[in-house]
């Protein structure tokens, strides 16, 4: 099984992802296992000493988990991340070795950012050495980029994406920072076919009920506007 490619159908169907900077490991797996029979993806980040583990408890629970690794910023983290299993790379940034590495290793790289889109796509085309258009036919996974920040305080920038998919058309487009319940209406209007992360999501993970409460909220968020 291709992780990067199931995870990549799985963040089509759902379109969700659940962002947890674990306090302790065991919130890792205590997150994933009441999140996965919804289809929302589990993205673990690299912000606190706890994630690796995490990372391992998780797929040591179940060998198939579909996971991302978040906030990866080196090459060292990428490769604890991906020798532990997980399905994806994401980074607060464009980081090109840590681009290479994952795309050498099959693994999908989400880059993140408000501007570099182009320069990560091209590079991964270098990296594989194929045509932007190969790379989005043969590499779909890597067709991907992360808008970060979406919102803060004083602006919105989610409406960028919009610029982005001209030129790169069917870019998978993953929007984080600022994500709440109330402002996901306006981002899924905004693309449809989006990925939304938010570690709001999150918030109650301590109290596995109010979690899924809260997840199945922002699904009929999700499976509401997306389809208009």
């Amino acid at each position: 099984m291709n992780k990067s490619i199931e995870i990549l159908r799985k963040l089509k169907q759902r379109q969700l992802i659940a962002l947890l900077s674990p306090v302790q490991a065991g919130d890792c797996l205590q997150v994933y296992t009441a999140l996965a029979p919804l289809g929302i993806v589990l993205e673990i980040a690299f912000r606190t000493q706890a994630a690796l583990d995490g990372i391992k408890t998780v797929l040591e629970a179940d060998q198939n988990a579909l996971i991302l690794a978040g906030t990866v910023m080196t090459v060292d983290q990428a490769r604890e991340a991906v020798k532990s299993g997980v399905a994806g790379v994401v980074s607060a940034d464009y980081v090109p070795e840590v681009v290479e590495y994952c795309v050498k290793k099959d693994i999908m790289c989400v880059p993140g950012g408000l501007s570099d889109v182009g320069k990560q796509l091209a590079f991964k085309s270098k990296v594989l050495k194929c045509s932007f258009s190969e790379l989005f036919q043969l590499y779909p996974q890597q067709w991907i980029y992360k808008l970060f920040p979406a919102i803060t305080p004083q602006t919105a920038f989610y409406e960028i994406s919009k610029t982005w998919q001209g030129p790169y058309k069917d870019l998978m487009v993953i929007y984080t920072g600022g994500i709440s319940l109330s402002n996901l209406p306006k981002l899924v209007q905004n693309d449809p076919r989006g990925i939304f992360c938010g570690s709001a999501l999150t918030k109650d993970f301590s109290h596995p009920d109010k979690l899924i409460e809260e997840a199945h909220r922002w699904i009929e968020v999700v499976d509401k506007y997306k389809q208009k």
